[in-house]
């Protein structure tokens, strides 16, 4: 045992100098003055840092919810005309004339290979989207309001990676719950060409995560993370018809500081004479000083209804993540003495006043950017409707690579739909792939499948 312990201690302090790597979650929002980037820490424990969570394809914060949006591609800003309204342009919500209920869920997987070696997989179910919405009228004008749930960053799940370097590392980690937001939202025809809504939202609850990995000499480290956001912001949104058959909308999501109360535990092991883990050092941490700045987003969008069947539609989305950051993130170190479990706060050396977010080892980030392309055909035969969809997205990453350059993802969906009465079946398939030269000359190449299932009903029979 003091053989092992000694090897593992050796191995941590060869290890110091490494940069933190991946802080995991999603969010920030504009800084109003840049400070200077602290110094890496001296004990960052692996490349990719004590917390790993993939923002891979959720980077558009004015990405919305629903099958029929985004099998559509998710170019849906100027034809939001169903219940899932909200979550993409508020002003939508004047369309629905009828009282509706709906709920969306998404299975999510995500790859990633490093010269086309698998490193990990991410799969997980998760809730996407509750709404109920009423219409009213006031006067001439029409409109509707909803109460609403969507998980933005969806972290439902369990991940496996495996180390390129380093004998036998690998992690496994599993996480429940995501970024939250519920919502109170508007929409209303003001004029027969001009439609305004909103919706003020509030972010809510965060994420739970267990990650165990092996790395080195048998030592392993478990890190416990709980990370619990609240924050208050506001979608706007405006859908403009100069003629019967097109739509132009544009959308605006403000910038919001969320507050922050994040709890971290650390247990290392070494296996004893007989093989199994014994506990070797043990630390916990809870600060709620941790603030995220969530960073604001706009979109455009155009909508053209040639007949009564057919749907074309294209946005264009940004979000402004060159100005997000997380004050006050904290790293939990390694004690270097055996001890049972005990709770102190980190030293300074190990807490950030600043960082860049999501990614805090990158000297910068840039602002998201996705182009969406979608059609949507309805067959129909007596009450039944079969709707039938495709769409192209480009996305642009937030994170650069080996050459400063920031890549492009492209994604294609699918999906279709059965509507009989007062009900609304959907269903999406969206594929996004990309690749990258990280900074060790690596080809990094990631993978996206989602699946959404959506049902939605109209109270009051037939319009």
């Amino acid at each position: 045992m003091p053989a092992l312990l000694s090897l593992s201690l050796a191995c941590r302090s060869a290890r110091r100098g490494l940069g933190l790597a991946i802080l995991a979650s999603l969010a920030a929002a504009p800084a109003a003055a840049q400070t200077p980037r602290p110094s890496p820490t001296p004990d960052p424990g692996p490349i990719l840092g004590q917390d790993e969570l993939d923002v891979q394809s959720r980077t558009s914060v004015i990405l919305g919810s629903g099958a029929r949006a985004l099998g559509m591609g998710g170019a849906f800003l100027a034809r939001a005309d169903d219940a899932t309204a909200a979550s993409w342009n508020p002003a939508g919500l004047s369309y629905l004339r009828r009282p509706e209920m709906s709920v969306v869920g998404a299975r999510n997987i995500f790859n990633s290979d490093i010269e086309g070696v698998e490193r990990g997989r991410f799969k997980g179910w998760s809730p996407d989207f509750g709404a109920i919405t009423f219409p009213l009228t006031v006067k001439n004008a029409g409109g509707a309001v909803q109460l609403s749930f969507q998980r933005v960053i969806p972290f439902d799940g369990s991940r496996k990676i495996a180390r390129i370097s380093g004998a036998g590392a690998s992690s496994s980690l599993t996480s429940s719950g995501g970024f939250d937001v519920v919502a109170l939202g508007t929409g209303w025809k003001l004029s027969r060409t001009l439609r305004l809504g909103v919706t003020l939202n509030r972010w809510v609850r965060g994420y739970e995560q267990d990650q165990t990995r092996v790395v080195e000499a048998g030592r392993t480290r478990e890190i416990v993370t709980n990370w619990e956001m609240r924050g208050w912001n506001s979608n706007l949104g405006l859908i403009f018809t100069p003629i019967e058959s097109l739509n132009l909308a544009v959308v605006g999501n403000t910038p919001f500081t969320a507050h922050v109360n994040l709890a971290k535990s650390r247990t290392d092991s070494l296996p004893n004479v007989e093989g199994e883990l014994e506990p070797i050092s043990s630390n916990a941490y809870e600060s709620d000083d941790v603030t995220l700045e969530f960073p604001g987003a706009v979109g455009f969008g155009a909508s053209w209804r040639p007949e009564s069947r057919l749907t074309l539609s294209a946005d264009y989305t940004r979000t402004f993540w060159s100005k997000a950051y997380v004050y006050n993130f904290f790293v939990i170190p390694f004690i270097d003495t055996e001890a049972p479990a005990i709770r102190q706060p980190p030293p300074a050396d190990y807490v950030y006043s600043k960082l860049p977010y999501p990614y805090v080892t990158e000297d910068r980030q840039v602002d998201s950017e996705q182009v969406r392309f979608g059609v949507e055909y309805v067959f129909i035969s007596g009450r039944i409707k079969v709707p039938v969809r495709g769409g192209y997205f480009n996305d642009r990453q937030i994170r650069l690579d080996r050459d400063g350059h920031a890549p492009r993802y492209h994604g294609f969906t699918a999906g279709t739909g059965l509507i009989v009465g007062s009900v609304l079946l959907d269903a999406a398939y969206l594929y996004q792939y990309g690749s990258y030269d990280d900074v060790f000359d690596q080809r990094i190449t990631q993978r996206t499948h989602r699946f959404l299932a959506s049902v939605i009903y109209r109270f009051g029979g037939l319009p």
